[in-house]
């Protein structure tokens, strides 16, 4: 039987890891923490999963993706198709050619028959009467595609950890789990934790996320990027409300979910005050490297000061009764950005029998069901041609966090310079 060794558990690794196991590899996966780790982008209420992309291969995953969602024993109930309402200002160029694309792309391959195109404020009332009282104004063209929605995110990984053990998955956590780097010994790589612990096996496969060149030397093909969340609480009354809504998606300002059905919780999202955090390269001394600063070893990093009046705009634009709620649990969520959002999936240079999973760019989580397939392909050498070419190690590809039109990045400062947001003290 041949092994795996996988180094890492959030959606890459446990994705891989169980389909290593049901090909009957034997598996040894390490971490930190145990799913759903704290630094883990998937450690989270809940993701947008869509199948609009610009780029026909991620339109075609996205698709399987997203039927699998729905029928993939392994995840029942962790998705819900709420739709998706997308906000483009006109000035976004860029963002609106991408959105046009991803949903020609969809229709290029039978589906997006459903998406909708409408305009103003009332349009988007009658289509969905909790916004009765938005701001939309009377000229904005909105898109909604019913056929998106969210996964249920620290819970699906929560429930794919399961499935691996009871297909037998080894999983090994704490210090002896912490990943300090590859050793070469006797002409075979090993993996060095923090505990000293040597693993070897016949393939071993490192899925780190945004923390991946903490390790490895990935030749400036990622880098760390910060985008902020924050949360607020809705009182039974708002949740019944509330319960149903699509997710909104304004480019310009941000994004909310439907509220959690067990805490009646309502994630914000505000992607375009992304930040880095340089620091001494671990593997160039002469070269600074972002790489992530995670909230529960710095709980003071919340989001910047700016963000709070965002939040608060983006609320009252869309559902103006809830803007009146103190928003708390403001933090970085960090994602391994790449220069041309295309992930990372391949042999590392000068190690025979180590791959490499990340790249995630901030839009991974969605292939949480079939991603794990693609990569073992690529370990196997079985990955058909355009996914090799696209996810393959390269070299000298600069990151340009403003130059991600899909994104809308408005600033990207360092952590260094950020004026933190200060969250109030949780009354007793």
């Amino acid at each position: 039987m041949s092994s795996v060794l996988i180094v890492g558990c959030g959606v890459f690794g446990l994705s891989a890891a169980r389909e290593l196991a049901l090909k009957g590899y034997y598996v040894r996966a390490i971490d930190v923490y145990e799913p759903p780790s704290p630094w883990s982008a998937a450690n989270d209420f809940n993701k947008i999963i869509r199948a609009e992309y610009t780029d026909m291969i991620y339109s075609k995953m996205a698709v399987e993706a997203i039927n699998l969602w729905k029928t993939d024993p392994d995840l029942q109930g962790l998705y819900n198709e709420c739709g998706r309402v997308l906000v483009t200002p006109k000035e976004h160029a860029g963002r609106k050619k991408f959105e046009e694309q991803g949903i020609q792309n969809l229709r290029a391959l039978g589906e997006g028959q459903r998406v909708e195109y409408l305009r103003g404020s009332k349009s988007l009332a009658e289509k969905h009467p909790q916004f009765l009282h938005n701001r939309l104004g009377d000229e904005q063209e909105f898109k909604f595609n019913p056929e998106s929605g969210l996964g249920h995110a620290s819970n699906s990984l929560k429930a794919l950890y399961s499935r691996c053990l009871e297909l037998g998955v080894e999983f090994t956590f704490g210090a002896e789990g912490y990943f300090s780097g590859l050793q070469e010994q006797h002409g075979k790589t090993y993996v060095k934790t923090a505990a000293g612990t040597l693993y070897t096996a016949d393939q071993i496969l490192i899925c780190c996320g945004a923390n991946t060149g903490t390790a490895v030397d990935l030749n400036g093909q990622q880098s760390a990027t910060s985008l902020y969340v924050a949360h607020i609480q809705l009182t039974p009354e708002e949740y019944a409300k509330y319960k149903d809504i699509p997710i909104i998606f304004d480019s310009d300002m941000g994004y909310f979910f439907p509220p959690d059905p067990k805490t009646r919780i309502i994630k914000v999202a505000l992607p375009g005050a992304g930040a880095s955090h340089l620091v001494a390269n671990p593997h160039d001394k002469d070269k600074k490297l972002s790489l992530p600063r995670y909230k529960n070893e710095n709980p003071r990093d919340t989001m910047p000061k700016h963000c709070y009046g965002e939040l608060k705009a983006l609320l009252n634009k869309y559902c103006p009764e809830l803007a009146y709620h103190e928003p708390f649990n403001a933090k970085a969520c960090w994602v391994g950005d790449t220069g041309d959002s295309h992930f990372i999936i391949d042999r590392v240079p000068g190690h025979n029998n180590t791959f490499v999973a990340t790249g995630d760019s901030g839009h991974g989580y969605k292939f949480l069901p079939n991603i794990g397939k693609y990569i073992v392909a690529r370990m196997e050498n079985t990955l058909e041609p355009e996914y090799a070419e696209s996810w393959k190690w390269r070299t000298g590809t600069a990151f340009d966090p403003l130059a991600m039109d899909w994104r809308v990045a408005k600033e990207f400062p360092d952590f260094g310079d950020i004026d933190w947001w200060e969250e109030p003290k949780m009354k007793l």
